[in-house]
């Protein structure tokens, strides 16, 4: 195989980019060293070499939907086109201001994209990050649950608290925080990701002279926020696990479909080889093969 396949290559090229991802952090701690420029460039210029070298090695192939590393070799080519982006307008666009220099910036943060490239060569973070990918399927209608169940929730509220007389003691905070629809989705969401009960229980009686609203909260931490997270957390774990699980079966069949063509490559050799009164082969032929 070609050297950009070899074992050794790659993991130069997975040390090498932990090693920008170590840069670009003291970098942003760090922004004053006049060197970093000339320290990106040393980086750019081997990961341009790494694309050219696989470009040569694959031909035609690279940008293939046939090839298995089609999307990844898309990501590497997408990686370098930005640092050789953001080299050219570190040159011509340095001393300018307003939105072009945000441009900049932006193209400047898009360098930490390079870290995602180390998923390539780890193949236990592989499989957790494809996993994970996949899990997200099963995350967007947990999520569409968790979004009607605020919705329907946040127009409880908006009716039964959000539009108490002036009279009532509690009408500023109630209103505050269950006014509107969005409004009180918000602060429903607040209370479903960290459970915020003491801030009612500052308000002076409150909760005792609302026993709704009391059971209302209990009732919606228990099942919105203990739930959904227990909900959630099955999910993805199931999901990835399931994954994972097709995974390894279709490698665990690959493997034997690869052992029963070996096995059928050895039948046919063997069936023509030579063979004497005790239909065993002799050494010498099986040496000649």
């Amino acid at each position: 195989g070609s050297i950009v396949d070899n074992r050794g290559f790659q993991i130069l090229m997975a040390t090498l980019i932990l090693a920008n991802a170590i840069v670009i952090g003291v970098e942003t701690d760090l922004p004053t060293w006049e060197c970093w420029d000339r320290v990106e460039t040393g980086f750019l210029i081997v990961f341009c070499l790494e694309l050219a070298m696989k470009v040569h090695a694959q031909g035609p192939s690279f940008f293939s939907l046939r090839n298995a590393d089609v999307y990844w070799n898309a990501f590497d080519a997408l990686v370098v086109f930005l640092g050789c982006l953001d080299v050219a307008m570190a040159a011509l666009l340095r001393r300018s201001s307003g939105s072009i220099a945000t441009l900049f910036r932006i193209i400047r943060l898009l360098r930490i994209m390079r870290l995602f490239r180390i998923v390539r060569f780890l193949k236990e973070l592989y499989l957790l990050a494809f996993g994970f990918l996949d899990a997200c399927y099963a995350v967007f209608w947990v999520t569409v649950l968790m979004t009607v169940v605020l919705y329907v929730c946040s127009i409880i509220m908006v009716r039964t608290c959000g539009r108490l007389p002036d009279s009532d003691p509690h009408h500023a905070f109630l209103h505050k925080h269950f006014k509107d629809i969005k409004t009180s989705m918000f602060t429903l969401f607040v209370m479903m990701s960290s459970p915020d009960l003491p801030l009612f229980l500052e308000q002076d009686g409150l909760l005792f002279s609302k026993p709704f609203l009391m059971m209302f909260l209990v009732v919606f931490v228990i099942l919105g926020s203990f739930g959904m997270i227990a909900l959630l957390t099955g999910v993805i774990s199931e999901t990835m696990f399931e994954k994972n699980m097709l995974r390894r079966e279709d490698s665990r069949k690959d493997l034997e479909k690869t052992l029963d063509t070996l096995e059928s490559s050895l039948a046919r050799v063997y069936a023509e080889l030579p063979l004497d009164e005790n239909d065993e082969a002799r050494s010498e032929d099986v040496q000649v093969l």
